[in-house]
C-alpha cells in the first residue's frame, strides 16, 4: 500500500496544518504525504479521484457544507476530532493611528465587531492575512498572535482571542458509518459527574 496523502488548507503555518499534524501524531501515522492547498472545495476532487487520499477541514470553514455535499455518494466524512486553533488576535500596524481597513478570513468574522471597519478584505488563510498586513496592504488583520511577537516594530496587539477549541472533519473514499453512532462516550459530561482520570491518560 502506498503512503496516504492528507490535504488541508495552506500555506504552511495555518491552523489547519497544525491540527492535521497533531491528528497524524494521534493516529500514529508517520509515512504520509501532506499537501497544502488554498481551495479545499477544489481539493475534494483529489479525494474522489485518488486512492488513499484524505482531506482535513475545520468545521468553521466557509465552504464546509459544500465540501461535504459535492460528492456525497463518493466521498464521506470518516472521522472528526477536537483541537484548538493557534492563538488568534487582532493586530494593527504600528505606523497607523486610525486604522480603517481589515484583512480577515471569513471563518473568523465572528471574533470581533466588524462595524468599525469601513473596508474589509477577505483572505484565504491567516498566514496570508499576516503576510499582507506586514506588507502594508491594509491597516489591521485578524491572524495568529505570534506574528506580533515576531514583528513588534511593525505590529501591535489590539485584541487577543487566544486558542479556541474547534472541530475538524476528515474526508475519505471509504464509508465508515454503518448505522450506529461513531463518537467518544462521555456521559459524565452531561450528568455532572467527575471526569474519569483515564480520560486524561488517553488524551
Amino acid at each position: 500500500m502506498s503512503s496516504p496523502t492528507f490535504i488541508t488548507l495552506g500555506p504552511s503555518g495555518t491552523c489547519h496544518e497544525a491540527a492535521l499534524r497533531r491528528y497524524l501524531e494521534f493516529q500514529g501515522l508517520q509515512d504520509v504525504r501532506i499537501v497544502l492547498v488554498e481551495d479545499l472545495l477544489a481539493a475534494i476532487d483529489q479525494v474522489r479521484e485518488k486512492p488513499d487520499t484524505f482531506l482535513v477541514q475545520c468545521s468553521a470553514h466557509l465552504h464546509v457544507h459544500l465540501v461535504t455535499e459535492r460528492y456525497f455518494r463518493e466521498v464521506f466524512v470518516v472521522d472528526t476530532f477536537i483541537y484548538p486553533t493557534k492563538e488568534l488576535a487582532l493586530l494593527i500596524r504600528t505606523d497607523v493611528d486610525h486604522p480603517s481597513s481589515l484583512g480577515i478570513v471569513s471563518a473568523t468574522r465572528g471574533y470581533t465587531d466588524l462595524s468599525r471597519w469601513p473596508e474589509i478584505i477577505d483572505e484565504p488563510s491567516k498566514p496570508v492575512v499576516a503576510r499582507h498586513l506586514l506588507a502594508g496592504y491594509y491597516d489591521a488583520g485578524l491572524t495568529h498572535l505570534h506574528y506580533a511577537r515576531e514583528h513588534p516594530e511593525v505590529l501591535r496587539v489590539e485584541e487577543v482571542y487566544g486558542a479556541v477549541d474547534t472541530t475538524w472533519v476528515v474526508y475519505g473514499q471509504r464509508k465508515r458509518f454503518r448505522g450506529a453512532v461513531i463518537g467518544t462516550r462521555i456521559p459524565w459530561m452531561f450528568t455532572g459527574e467527575p471526569e474519569p482520570q483515564e480520560a486524561f491518560a488517553l488524551g
